[in-house]
């Protein structure tokens, strides 16, 4: 079954240039979608695709993404960021998992790597057998699908932290775990005032507790813990059943 990778991106010239001659032989079609590069982003994307797209940033991050899956031509799709990694042995397995001809949605291990121990979510590098993580003491996980059919209906949602579960679930099709971590070497700085506000946007749109929640950790983990401890609050206010914002 043919693949397409699907990417948004801006001014990553330095992390497209690794990732893109990795997993080239692996993908069917590579869709780069360019939010407004200022470096040569979308010179180092044309060496490996023509399939370059701009998008004016909307401050929304599932506007970019599902601009990024109607470019999509193939049966399947993959979703990575820049500053991501697949190992070459896990990409192996990747048109293994298509093979399967029911709709299917599969879950990685997104990781996001730190030398900062975490309050929650939280594994250590020591013992660990892949050796992207051991330049880490370890890592913060999350759930997150990234391989999907190339079905019309499935569309991101929320401005930030992106998801196609809401609608993958609606459809009834069957989400399993690829069991095939996403190494993401993510560091916040030069982010966090973006993100700070975005999650600030969808606390307007949607003011839930886990909304608050969000703002919370992001708040916590950026050094505004006066901040941090009012959106706590109000989190539980809503949601007795947010215990985990204990932890910080």
């Amino acid at each position: 079954m043919s693949i397409s990778l699907c990417m948004i991106v801006k001014n990553e010239e330095k992390n497209l240039s690794q990732l893109l001659p990795t997993i080239k032989e692996y993908v069917d079609e590579i869709i780069i979608v360019d939010t407004g590069s200022a470096d040569n982003t979308k010179e180092i994307a044309k060496k490996h695709t023509n399939k370059i797209f701009d998008f004016e940033w909307t401050q929304d991050f599932s506007e970019a993404r599902n601009f990024s899956i109607s470019k999509a031509t193939k049966e399947w799709i993959l979703i990575l960021d820049a500053d991501e990694r697949i190992t070459e042995e896990d990409l192996k397995k990747l048109k293994q998992l298509t093979q399967n001809k029911e709709g299917l949605a599969y879950k990685f291990e997104q990781r996001n790597y730190s030398n900062q121990k975490k309050p929650i979510k939280w594994k250590e590098s020591k013992t660990d057998n892949y050796k992207e993580s051991k330049q880490f003491k370890g890592w913060q996980y999350r759930g997150i699908i990234r391989l999907f059919k190339n079905d019309k209906r499935i569309k991101f949602e929320n401005p930030i932290h992106e998801t196609v579960l809401p609608i993958i679930e609606k459809t009834g099709m069957k989400i399993e775990n690829s069991n095939i971590p996403i190494h993401h070497y993510y560091t916040i700085k030069g982010k966090e005032q973006t993100y700070y506000k975005l999650l600030k946007e969808k606390i307007r749109k949607q003011p839930t507790a886990h909304s608050y929640a969000e703002l919370a950790i992001h708040c916590y983990e950026t050094g505004k813990r006066d901040e941090a401890e009012t959106y706590k609050k109000e989190a539980i206010r809503l949601n007795k059943a947010m215990n985990f914002l204990d932890k910080y």
